[in-house]
């Protein structure tokens, strides 16, 4: 609140020339949804100056392609006989993908003279994960000849080398060096300094260790009921179950729950609860037409989880499409929803998925379905694997069966 008690966002706004101007909004209710910045990348010395982030997501894009125009010179002109070393600081999902992706990017490129490495700071990767989806994915870091090195922790970076030390418990401390060309910073989720200033400037209550924004299960500030957020940036105290992890899947699946409890906050009506999802369909892109995935503890391989991937991305992509909006969406005027009247005020948003599935009264037997989804040819439908996953979600009697009858190994 300012002053005189009025409730204002005060925003700075930088012209094309640079000016910064500072400007006073009004509001009755907002959302800060600011997601996070990388860990670490400004405590380790020479993190910021030598390593590419892997937020923001444009910067990273745009480095990666910037990189590449210099390495197409170098080969052009001393023929890069030393190849290049690209090093991957952080081993959870986004690190892994990094490392595979750098992978099937630059060695073409180089004629394979490209070493990858991946530091991982606990002793086994992805340790939430059971035995069988862990053997599955050291299997594809081999394949594809991604060196993994475990309990390390990076001290400081030069411009040459990265120098880490040993992060294992009871062992004896360790140092090295590990030389490399291209350093890429995926440590995982860290709050923004906004989080902290909002909670020095005006006690907007923040996890006292991390930073994130804490809000109950409606998404409402714990501290200010007129403030809510959502993804990455908060945490969600509820007393029954822990806060879900920063991946993108909790921060989608907010969304129509969000602009559902900002609208009724603003008419003053009752919210409703965020209910996160226990575990989620993890994939990951192996780079070349192929993906892993894990969901039930069941580790996927194939073409058939990378058209899987992209359907899926495509169908959230499609969201922001506004020649795939509704007609009424599109069309209807503002005069036209004017003239609904009480009407409009009593309507709520759809908080409902946007890949919402209804259970089929036809489906795979248990055992053809367990068939199915550990088959790893080019032949297996996506589609059809996808509606088994999604049955085993809406039926814990067939999930259990699917389980049931998979090989020991699982």
């Amino acid at each position: 609140d300012d002053a005189n008690g009025k409730k204002v966002v005060l925003v700075e706004v930088a012209d094309d020339s640079g000016s910064i101007t500072k400007q006073e909004i009004p509001f009755d209710v907002v959302s800060i949804d600011i997601g996070s910045t990388t860990r670490d990348f400004t405590s380790i010395p020479g993190a910021s100056e030598y390593t590419i982030s892997t937020r923001p997501i444009s910067d990273l894009v745009n480095r990666i392609e910037k990189e590449e125009e210099l390495l197409k010179e170098r080969l052009n002109t001393d023929g890069l006989s030393d190849g290049a070393h690209v090093v991957v600081v952080g081993a959870g999902a986004a690190g892994i993908e990094l490392s595979l992706a750098m992978r099937a990017r630059w060695d073409h490129l180089l004629d394979s003279k490209l070493s990858i490495t991946l530091i991982d700071s606990n002793d086994t990767l992805l340790l939430s994960e059971n035995s069988a989806c862990r053997s599955a994915l050291k299997g594809v870091m081999k394949k594809y000849k991604i060196d993994v090195r475990h309990d390390l922790v990076v001290d400081k970076i030069t411009s040459s080398h990265i120098h880490v030390s040993s992060s294992a418990k009871g062992g004896n401390a360790i140092s090295d060096k590990i030389p490399y060309t291209h350093c890429i910073w995926a440590t995982g989720a860290e709050a923004h300094e906004l989080s902290w200033d909002l909670h020095r400037q005006f006690e907007l209550s923040v996890s006292p260790d991390r930073g994130w924004i804490r809000v109950n299960q409606h998404l409402q500030s714990l501290s200010h009921p007129s403030i809510f957020a959502a993804g990455d940036c908060c945490e969600i105290l509820n007393e029954n179950r822990r806060s879900p992890p920063k991946a993108g899947v909790y921060a989608v699946r907010a969304g129509p729950i969000l602009i559902e409890n900002l609208t009724r906050f603003a008419k003053g009506r009752d919210l409703v609860a965020y209910h996160p999802q226990d575990d989620f369909l993890k994939l990951l892109m192996c780079g070349d037409g192929t993906a892993l995935g894990f969901r039930f503890g069941i580790p996927l391989y194939g073409k058939w989880i990378w058209d899987l991937k992209d359907h899926i991305d495509q169908m959230f992509m499609d969201l922001f499409d506004v020649s795939k909006l509704s007609s009424c969406t599109k069309n209807c005027s503002t005069k036209e929803k004017e003239n609904d009247g009480d009407e409009e005020d009593d309507k709520e948003y759809d908080t409902s998925q946007y890949d919402t599935y209804e259970s089929r009264k036809e489906r795979l037997s248990a055992e053809d379905a367990g068939k199915l989804l550990l088959r790893t040819d080019d032949d297996v439908d996506y589609q059809s694997a996808w509606n088994i996953l999604r049955e085993m979600m809406a039926d814990e009697k067939y999930k259990e069966e699917v389980l049931r009858l998979m090989p020991d190994t699982i």
